[in-house]
């Protein structure tokens, strides 16, 4: 049943060189940063949504990326409890800019892939041909049961992703599409108009599993990993340029990353223990464990991730003075990652940061092309 994936339009600017690619990340949702009561933790609204975009877009970045997110882990604050939806988000963002690449993300199993091939192809003439299409199989249980999701076990949900990643891509190439997979299907299924990204957007998915590297090799362009260190990256990179050579394809390879940046390193270091400490919500950060993967840990582990969600949300950590931030960075591209995908405990605070201070060090270390003098200082929300 599987179609042979067609390569994605590669004329915006997610493909059109090889340096290493910015993505800002995660800011529809309250507290992206971390699972944290902290007064810097991440709060919402649209005008400052448009705002950060608006910056990062001046500054170069190629991507803005939402997470879907339905409800939040509860405790004391609720972090991720507040979210703009990602579509919609999407497509207003995209009528509101001009050149950077804008992401929906999708659970699966909570929608129909008809619905979400047709959202994409209206998205994608708003934004002038710049819309892409962030997948995952979904993990969190107690959301998904708000929905009429399938219960399924993890390969399973990989599995039922597979299917609908076929019928999505065959929607935007053409119509007549009948599709009867295992868990999907399909009669005479139609979309018009098609995408303005001939022959399609491009698609991302975050791939922290073997399993979850097989999907993202075979369909995205874009595979989306959780490493921590320049040995776990440069190992997945390889992972999965290996298995999208075996179906004749290459892929990118980005990773999300959380930036905690002070004057010197010994402040940002002091800013990681008082989120992780005081100012952690340690009732949320237990759900989280509990409500997703806390089975499969072990005590010693179960530790280590209650303390990166408390303060850097599991990311690659990006922590220190700008120097030592962009010296990690040049480490990161070493090891074979294209693109970074980038959380702020307090976005507001943190992009103009990394605009001023850190891009320029990037653009010394040629990971960045120099901009004009008039582009990239965005300002404060």
């Amino acid at each position: 049943m599987s179609v042979r994936v067609t390569e994605p339009d590669r004329s915006g600017p997610l493909f059109e060189d090889d340096r290493l690619k910015l993505g800002l990340f995660g800011f529809n949702i309250t507290a992206a940063g971390a699972l944290s009561r902290s007064k810097d933790r991440h709060e919402i609204s649209w005008q400052q949504n448009v705002d950060l975009v608006r910056q990062a877009e001046a500054a170069g970045f190629e991507a803005a990326i939402p997470i879907s997110r339905w409800r939040g882990f509860e405790g004391e604050t609720n972090p991720w409890g507040q979210s703009f939806e990602s579509y919609t988000w999407a497509s207003g963002l995209a009528a509101l800019t001009e050149r950077i690449s804008i992401f929906a993300t999708s659970h699966a199993l909570t929608m129909s892939p008809l619905l979400a091939a047709k959202q994409i192809a209206t998205a994608d003439h708003i934004s002038g041909g710049r819309m892409g299409l962030n997948v995952v199989a979904g993990w969190f249980e107690k959301e998904l049961r708000m929905f009429t999701a399938k219960s399924l076990g993890h390969d399973e949900r990989y599995d039922y992703l597979d299917e609908w990643l076929e019928v999505v891509l065959r929607l935007w190439e053409r119509n007549g599409v009948d599709y009867a997979g295992r868990h999907v299907q399909i009669q005479d299924g139609y979309l018009e108009p098609k995408p303005l990204q001939n022959p399609r957007p491009p698609i991302m998915n975050a791939a922290f599993s073997p399993r979850g590297h097989e999907t993202a090799a075979k369909y995205a362009d874009i595979a989306f990993v959780g490493a921590h260190d320049p040995h776990s990256a440069q190992k997945q990179v390889a992972e999965i340029r290996k298995m999208a050579a075996s179906h004749g394809r290459t892929v990118q390879v980005w990773a999300a990353t959380s930036v905690i940046c002070a004057e010197t390193d010994e402040a940002a270091a002091a800013l990681v223990e008082r989120y992780r400490g005081p100012d952690a919500d340690m009732p949320a950060v237990e759900n989280a464990v509990d409500w997703t993967m806390g089975a499969q840990m072990t005590p010693d582990l179960r530790e280590v991730i209650k303390a990166g969600l408390a303060s850097t949300m599991g990311g690659y950590p990006l922590i220190g003075s700008p120097e030592t931030i962009a010296d990690e960075i040049g480490r990161m591209a070493d090891a074979g990652i294209d693109g970074i995908c980038q959380t702020f405990m307090n976005y507001e605070a943190g992009l103009p940061l990394f605009v001023s201070e850190i891009l320029p060090l990037l653009e010394k270390k040629r990971l960045r092309p120099a901009r004009a003098a008039a582009a990239g200082e965005g300002g404060q929300a």
